[in-house]
């Protein structure tokens, strides 16, 4: 399976330590909750989470980290959006 290699495969996380986490974190997703939530529609909040999750994940190898940030955006837009 790949996600158990990627598990065992150490070198991808040297690559991507917590410094480089935080830098593609606040390049790609600074404000993100105060624009899902500041949003005009549900649509709007989640295109504005679909965007950064897009560019995000273009610069992030650890798909781990990929899915964990992902997961914590879509419950940002439920939070906010999805009783509307």
């Amino acid at each position: 399976m790949i996600r158990n290699e990627e598990l065992i495969n150490g070198q991808q996380f040297r690559q991507l330590n917590q410094t480089r986490q935080s830098e593609l974190i606040a390049k790609h997703c600074s404000g993100i909750e105060k624009r899902i939530r500041d949003a005009r529609s549900k649509e709007e909040a989640e295109k504005i989470a679909s965007n950064a999750c897009s560019k995000f994940e273009s610069g992030c190898t650890s798909s781990i980290v990929r899915m964990a940030l992902a997961q914590y955006i879509q419950d940002k837009v439920m939070y906010y959006w999805g009783k509307k």
